[in-house]
């Protein structure tokens, strides 16, 4: 039951890390099984995020991102606003959209430097492949507009990708239990949603593929915290319940080495389960202020100077 309930976590993560200012349907493909989008303007305006992107600009890390920018031209920390990815959950069959307001000049120069470079076009938009097919790593890129690139692992997807962005194929519908779990926190920067039961078959977990139909995740900053919500909707009120309780146990076993543990204590004080018919929610809030409290050894180990309050 614990390996189910990891298995939920780690299925909404997977799909949200791997990400302009809201989830559009327009940017999701109509036979989207999955979808995850990061927000990076407002992961930027967010305390957390700032902290993080002052650390990369200094020290080494300004250095290889100034390398980075001579090669493609643009700082992609500052230039890409948000991306949104969503597919079948065929492998190799998704598509990403980025929103950005990067010149693609450089870029495009760099990516004819590889030998394997092609280009094709689907109707008036030019789609550049590079990578080389035999190993796996080819990938394709079509700059349909200033603002807006789209990035697939095939052709065919590149071009259905174009035929979105255009609004020439029917963009799916953005789940409710997305909708509603984003209303949880007022500045998301990642939000995921998977439809488990259409993914049955690419799922291993046979728990996990019997109880839960569709899970939703966010993540951002609202009023001085962060806030993590997990949606789950399961198939009916028992395994709901059921749910329910697995979580509670694991909270349980956890609170009973609190005392020796006062990060995990401050932890737990953020955790709120709830429950309604066949839906479970695992709601996670905690200071700003204090996360960077808890993860300050690591934080000055990478010599980063934390806000103040």
């Amino acid at each position: 039951m614990k390996k189910t309930l990891f298995s939920i976590m780690a299925l909404a993560l997977s799909l949200a890390v791997g990400q302009a200012a809201k989830v559009d349907k327009a940017n999701i493909t109509k036979d989207a099984k999955f979808l995850a989008h990061l927000d990076l303007d407002t992961f930027r305006a967010s305390k957390i995020g700032s902290t993080f992107l002052k650390k990369i600009r200094e020290d080494e890390g300004r250095e290889k991102l100034d390398a980075l920018v001579e090669i493609i031209g643009f700082d992609p920390f500052t230039a890409i606003h948000g991306a949104t990815l969503s597919g079948n959950g065929e492998e190799d069959n998704a598509i990403l959209v980025v929103k950005h307001g990067a010149k693609n000049t450089k870029l495009l120069a760099f990516m004819k430097l590889d030998e394997h470079y092609r280009k094709t076009e689907h109707g008036n938009h030019e789609i550049h492949g590079a990578g080389d097919r035999s190993g796996g790593d080819r990938g394709y890129v079509s700059f349909v507009s200033e603002t807006t690139a789209v990035l697939a692992s095939s052709r065919e997807l590149a071009a259905k990708g174009i035929d979105l962005v255009n609004g020439k194929g029917a963009a799916k519908q953005i789940p409710s239990s997305l909708g509603n779990i984003s209303k949880k926190a007022t500045n998301a920067f990642i939000t995921a949603f998977a439809d488990v039961e259409s993914l049955k078959g690419e799922i291993d977990d046979e728990n996990l593929r019997q109880m839960v139909k569709q899970a939703a995740l966010v993540m951002g900053e609202s009023d001085g915290k962060l806030i993590l919500s997990l949606a789950v909707d399961t198939y009916d009120a028992d395994t709901a319940e059921q749910l329910e309780a697995m979580v509670n146990g694991l909270i349980g076993f956890a609170k009973l080495n609190q005392d020796g543990n006062p990060e995990v204590k401050d932890i737990l004080k953020g955790l709120k389960v709830t429950r309604k018919e066949t839906n479970m929610s695992i709601h996670f809030s905690i200071g700003v202020d204090k996360i960077f409290e808890m993860i300050d050894p690591a934080l000055k180990d990478l010599d980063i100077d934390l806000p103040q309050p």
